[in-house]
């Protein structure tokens, strides 16, 4: 049974935060299902580090906190650093980020160039925003990107914000060092979870009085009509799933008059 590529790149992304070995282990085997990495062991972690070239020891110094201060002064030496605050530090021009948080926001070369490329053509880009939990050892920091839609229609993160908490004063400051570099982002098409914190973020520092049009990510519709389905409907588990399959159906058509006939079906059921 071979490791999935996404769950290869998702541990590898673990060793390099510098997560224990045997804390991958219990990460890994307690949110996967009846597949193969349910038994994981130690071996594979070896074999991802060699196949991804890795080195054990990410850190630049044995205190964390100081090896984060240096990986931030490089991103800036680099020009890559859009914005850095350390927890227990209060920034003055940011004052409605309490200083118990954490905050490091950050673009590469590449990213910028990219981004650059997808700004020239404003009439279809298109953005996404999502975050993601247990990037570290360290419970609760999340990792916020923010991705554009290329022309091959894969997305591409652009921009990376760590942070301590996710919330709309945060990611309004990461908007903000964004704007501040690159221009005011025209985005057609907005795209993140049914959590209006990233709308509203984007609709204060970049919509103003451009359009958008934005959109609930599949993924997260998808979980929306799960949870609703198995809470609010009370029917056997066969006629649940034929409901689901309806939902589903109806999230997928293309199609504007095949959608009204589906839905007409779908509500007559």
């Amino acid at each position: 049974m071979v490791l999935p590529k996404s769950e290869k790149d998702r541990i590898a992304g673990m060793i390099m935060q510098g997560i224990e070995h045997h804390k991958i282990l219990e990460r890994v085997r307690e949110t996967s299902g009846r597949n193969r990495t349910s038994i994981l062991e130690k071996k594979d972690i070896k074999n991802i580090i060699a196949a991804y070239g890795l080195s054990v020891n990410q850190s630049r110094h044995s205190d964390n906190s100081t090896s984060v201060r240096l990986i931030a002064q490089d991103m800036k030496d680099a020009g890559e650093l859009l914005y850095f605050k350390d927890q227990g530090e209060l920034d003055p021009q940011n004052t409605e980020i309490p200083s118990e948080e954490f905050v490091l926001a950050f673009m590469k070369e590449g990213q910028q160039l990219m981004f650059s490329e997808q700004l020239k053509n404003t009439e279809k880009l298109q953005v996404c925003m999502d975050s993601t939990h247990c990037i570290s050892q360290y419970t609760g920091f999340q990792l916020t990107t923010l991705m554009t839609i290329t022309d091959l229609h894969q997305g591409f993160p652009v921009a990376f914000l760590i942070s301590s908490t996710v919330n709309t004063e945060i990611v309004k400051v990461f908007l903000d060092k964004i704007k501040d570099r690159m221009g005011v982002v025209q985005a057609q098409v907005f795209m993140s979870d049914d959590d209006p914190l990233f709308r509203n973020a984007w609709y204060a520092t970049m919509g103003g009085d451009i359009t958008v049009k934005y959109l609930n990510c599949s993924w997260h519709t998808d979980r929306a009509f799960r949870k609703s389905i198995s809470s609010k409907i009370s029917v056997s588990f066969i006629e649940k799933a034929t409901v689901y399959q309806m939902l589903r159906a109806l999230m997928d058509e293309e199609e504007e008059d095949k959608f009204h006939k589906q839905c007409e079906g779908f509500l007559g059921y």
